[in-house]
């Protein structure tokens, strides 16, 4: 008897249980397939790369059916090239919130030490209707990395899926929109999710 009970709450729970639908941005997004005339904005060539190139390293071109915030992670306001721009409006974000360690979030997205700091957050809107790269990242190089310190690379995570804006700075309002510079957060290295005190 004990058996059979233990059986039918087995089964009622097995039942209840919802399966793992994925991240919840999943909802929120259209794969576009190759004859959608949209899908040729996205320049392929700089997203979907080979095994130590970046990048990543399977490739979905979708179409947003809902405002979503993605997030970046940055060198901050004082950091500038010689053109006197920022690296706050990169090609690359995530639609998953930074968290843990900035040292286990490089890992995790595969970002060399000369390309970005990751000392600051942003936090912008990709808006419904707008078209995007997305997939999951690919290993880079200790000769794509160039660090002078001592060799690094990364190896690919099927996990820590990305997505490509292509020129940011370029998109109207409707399809990409940045709260200002003053929005954004200083990072605490060990849990970027936090603002550095």
């Amino acid at each position: 008897m004990r058996a059979l009970t233990a059986l039918t709450i087995l089964l009622l729970v097995s039942a209840c249980a919802t399966p793992d639908a994925g991240p919840p941005w999943r909802s929120a997004i259209e794969v576009l397939s190759p004859s959608d005339p949209a899908y040729g904005t996205v320049p392929l060539d700089q997203v979907k790369k080979a095994p130590g190139q970046g990048g990543v390293s399977e490739v979905q071109v979708v179409r947003l059916t809902r405002d979503l915030p993605v997030y970046r992670l940055w060198s901050g306001p004082t950091k500038v090239n010689a053109s006197g721009q920022t690296n706050r409006l990169g090609s690359w974000w995530s639609f998953d919130p930074p968290r843990g360690a900035v040292s286990s979030y490089r890992n995790d997205y595969e970002i060399c030490l000369s390309w970005n700091d990751l000392t600051w957050v942003a936090t912008c809107t990709v808006k419904a209707g707008a078209v995007v790269a997305i997939g999951p990242g690919q290993s880079v190089s200790v000769d794509l990395c160039k660090n002078p310190a001592g060799p690094e690379q990364y190896g690919a995570n099927p996990k820590g899926w990305q997505v490509f804006v292509n020129q940011p700075w370029a998109q109207p309002a409707n399809s990409f929109e940045c709260p200002p510079v003053s929005a954004d957060y200083p990072a605490d290295p060990a849990d970027i999710a936090r603002r550095l005190n």
